[in-house]
């Protein structure tokens, strides 16, 4: 069995255990370095909270396809639902789609402000050739 030197008895503790384990590397800087990253990871959670928070209460417009009616080989009307906030302008894209999902036909419909939040849309989209449904794509705001 090995034994550690002697030591005095009044050496300090500390010294002691530096021996024992070896001494510590500066702690000071140690610390400075996790509180700079405590700090930055809490600043992007922050920034990140309030990007979600402004995003959530921004004003959004939604649409719902209603139906279509294929007029013949050049055009398709649809009907669409579109609600947004009744004092802005919002833009739709509406598609016409092939029987293998091709795009036939593409129009922009543009949606000013309206006594209501939501107006019921019918719209006529030209076609390269004989489309199978119309729909709706998207819709954003645009003021």
């Amino acid at each position: 069995m090995v034994q550690a030197p002697a030591r005095a008895e009044n050496e300090p503790s500390s010294a002691l255990l530096a021996d024992r384990y070896g001494r510590r590397s500066d702690d000071g800087a140690r610390r400075l370095r996790a509180r700079v990253l405590i700090g930055a990871l809490a600043a992007a959670g922050i920034a990140i909270l309030v990007w979600i928070a402004i995003d959530m209460f921004a004003p959004s417009v939604d649409s719902r396809d209603v139906g279509f009616h294929v007029v013949d080989a050049e055009s398709v009307r649809v009907t669409f639902d579109v609600t947004k906030p009744a004092e802005r302008t919002a833009m739709c894209t509406l598609e016409a789609l092939s029987t293998g999902y091709g795009q036939v036909g593409l129009l922009e419909v543009e949606i000013g402000p309206q006594s209501a939040g939501t107006v019921r849309i019918t719209s006529e989209v030209a076609t390269s050739e004989l489309a199978t449904t119309g729909l709706v794509r998207a819709c954003t705001l645009t003021d």
